[in-house]
């Protein structure tokens, strides 16, 4: 047991399954509040600001002032983690979303947000966003016994994928009827999250005895990934992984349009990919019993590469989904294979800045993709950009294949997989 693991939460947790624990089932729906929060503002946010501002500019530049701003927390808040207690950073992170956009609520009421309004919400958007996420995985793990955490971050890959099949649509329906009604449903998702994290177990004693271990300052979970030749190269190979997914999003985008699809084509078939990394949730168990850490790994490679050099062939836009869903389809076992073989082993006093910048190193990734993408769709065509696509899984598996730690990886016994 960690020190994060309150111990009188384990013993009433131990021999409940999840859907009796009613700690873990609060988790959850705050982190599904939360969730669809986020996701209902990924498309009203964007079409809110260019309604208010009339400028394409200042829509683009909001999301650029949010990534950037996460990508800047990502290690100072895996610090903070480590050294504070987690249940309340949980809670502070979410009401302060909740007060953000509050703030834009009562601007629309009697006004109209103005340009820096907007990129400071933006700013604060970014800068909670790993505070919370990393807070959240942390919580999970201390209302979970070790032997159900496997089952527990498969629960929440299906909530994730359905918040983002339901949360867009949702934000587009209550933008519709008024621009004001999605600003009220993410500040209630936020605010649901932090009343549910409230079951959340304090761990202050434990936050005490973290800072009280040596843990190699703020940098100390990069240069654990960086040091451990295992996680270097899975780091490596998942962050390609990123910036591929994130460059097939719009090269996707660009290809329904140029073969006549219209916005709701587009929107539908990115619902159908959203329906096949639900389905892949249920598909963790199977294919973490039948393969291996490397094999799982490798495989996804040789599969994205496969079905991405698919998109080439124009059958429309329900092709171009249904091609995608197929190919998310192992990424909730490559998620879950990721807290197995990274966060799980790693001493709880380094655990918060671990998983900061893990997500901070694949955000490269994903931020590089659309870059990578215009470039190859301005130089070279949609055609040749989703080939060129297919090539870097392709060479990423290689990669892959070529490092001995990748391959010869294996699950820890479970005596081994710390929660």
């Amino acid at each position: 047991m960690t020190v994060t693991e309150t111990p009188q939460a384990q013993a009433d947790s131990a021999d409940l399954p999840l859907r009796r624990n009613r700690r873990f089932q609060a988790l959850w729906v705050g982190g599904a509040g939360a969730a669809m929060s986020v996701n209902m503002a990924l498309v009203a946010i964007p079409v809110l600001v260019l309604a208010v501002t009339s400028s394409a500019m200042v829509a683009g530049l909001y999301g650029l002032v949010t990534g950037v701003t996460a990508f800047a927390a990502g290690v100072p808040a895996g610090a903070i983690l480590d050294r504070y207690d987690r249940r309340t950073l949980l809670i502070v992170s979410e009401l302060v979303r909740a007060l953000a956009f509050a703030t834009l609520l009562l601007a629309l009421t009697f006004g109209t947000p103005g340009v820096v309004h907007l990129l400071a919400l933006a700013a604060v958007t970014g800068l909670t966003q790993p505070l919370s996420s990393g807070a959240r995985m942390l919580a999970t793990r201390s209302v979970v016994p070790p032997a159900q955490l496997t089952s527990a971050l498969t629960q929440e890959e299906v909530r994730s994928h359905s918040a983002s099949i339901l949360g867009p649509a949702l934000g587009g329906m209550l933008y519709a009827a008024s621009r004001t009604l999605p600003v009220v449903g993410i500040v209630a998702g936020y605010v649901v999250s932090a009343l549910c994290a409230l079951a959340v177990p304090r761990d202050k004693e434990a936050s005490r005895e973290r800072r009280a271990q040596p843990g190699g300052g703020m940098l100390g979970g990069l240069a654990l990934l960086l040091r451990v030749p295992v996680l270097r190269a899975s780091i490596i190979a998942l962050s390609v992984l990123n910036l591929g997914g994130s460059a097939l999003d719009l090269l996707v985008v660009v290809l329904i349009r140029a073969n006549g699809g219209s916005e709701a084509e587009v929107g539908f078939a990115f619902t159908i990919v959203s329906v096949g990394g639900l389905a892949g949730a249920g598909l963790v168990g199977l294919l973490h019993r039948h393969l291996s850490p490397g094999a799982l790994l490798i495989g996804l490679y040789v599969w994205g590469g496969a079905l991405t050099a698919a998109l080439a062939v124009p059958l429309g836009f329900w092709w171009y989904g249904v091609v995608l869903a197929l190919a998310v389809l192992p990424l909730p076992a490559t998620m879950v294979l990721v807290d197995i073989l990274i966060f799980r082993q790693v001493d709880d006093a380094l655990r918060g800045r671990t998983i900061t910048a893990t997500i901070t190193m694949l955000t490269v990734g994903a931020a590089l993709g659309p870059f990578v993408a215009g470039l190859l769709l301005e130089y070279a065509g949609p055609v040749p950009a989703v080939l060129a696509v297919s090539g870097v899984f392709l060479a990423a598996g290689v990669y892959a294949l070529s490092k001995r730690v990748i391959r010869t990886a294996r699950w820890p016994r479970p005596q081994e997989s710390g929660a």
